[in-house]
């Protein structure tokens, strides 16, 4: 089996068990065409030897513990990934599972989607040919996409893809009756690139992006070092008490949220008025 293959493979193995789930040698088979040596090899030998510990409960493994090692293994994955040249097909899966192993900074719950694996593999197979789905929303709309890219959010699964031209995002278990096309697709290099950026589904890749400065404290600058919200971040000053990082956004509710939750470790400096529409927030909100 090709490099690529067994660690995609192994990282959507992961995903289930990092959120609550757990899997079975059929399971495996069933869902990826393995032989049962094949999926066996997948729980008895390459998750242990990459340093993820899992047990047997019946028919049943799940994740055994969430040693301090995990997060060594993890980045041992991602690294081989991007000096493959393939880092790009497997990062969100590789992000979700590093922000669920952490727990010193805060606990992030991980949208299960053990039962919806044959949607994923469904919705990535359409991503790599560049072929349109077909589908209902929960809204009771039908859909015909160009889907780009499979994200997660604040624990939630999407499809980032296209309707028309418009950029529109998609909670993947909200799709149902999906299904793939003979219409093929193309789309701008540097769009995708765009995409790499969206934080959460308040990201708008059509509009100029614009500058926020942050100030952290030391507890909460080691969460952003660890994991940056988006790839422009990037420290503009290091104290030993603080440090001031810039990121850019295309809408102001892509990061509100995120710095609500970690009042008053972190402030915005720039723009003032995005400071000023949170404190006036706050002052609302205590009202009461």
């Amino acid at each position: 089996m090709r490099t690529k293959d067994t660690l995609n493979n192994l990282l959507k193995i992961l995903n289930i068990l990092y959120s609550g789930g757990y899997v079975t040698i059929k399971g495996l088979m069933d869902e990826y065409g393995m032989s049962e040596r094949t999926a066996s090899r997948y729980l008895n030998e390459y998750l242990p030897d990459a340093g993820f510990a899992v047990e047997k409960v019946g028919r049943k493994f799940r994740l055994a513990n969430k040693n301090p090692e995990i997060t060594g293994a993890i980045e041992a994955i991602e690294n081989f990934a991007k000096e493959a040249g393939f880092y790009s097909d497997i990062k969100d899966f590789i992000k979700t599972i590093k922000q669920n192993s952490l727990s010193t900074y805060m606990k992030l719950h991980i949208e299960n989607i053990g039962d919806y694996i044959k949607e994923i593999n469904l919705i990535e197979n359409a991503v790599k040919q560049k072929r349109t789905i077909k589908f209902t929303y929960d809204n009771g709309y039908e859909y015909e996409v160009k889907p780009l890219k499979i994200a997660n959010f604040e624990g939630y699964w999407y499809l980032l893809a296209l309707d028309g031209e418009k950029y529109k995002s998609f909670h993947i278990k909200s799709m149902k009756n999906i299904n793939k096309t003979d219409k093929t697709f193309e789309v701008s290099p540097t769009f995708l690139e765009k995409l790499d950026n969206a934080i959460n589904v308040w990201f708008e890749p059509e509009k100029e992006p614009f500058k926020v400065i942050l100030k952290a404290d030391e507890w909460a600058s080691k969460f952003l070092k660890r994991i940056p919200l988006n790839p422009t971040q990037r420290e503009i000053e290091t104290l030993p008490d603080r440090t001031l990082f810039e990121i850019k956004i295309t809408h102001k509710m892509e990061i509100k949220r995120f710095i609500k939750s970690f009042l008053p470790q972190i402030k915005i400096i720039e723009p003032k008025w995005l400071d000023e529409e949170i404190k006036e927030e706050i002052k609302e909100y205590l009202k009461d």
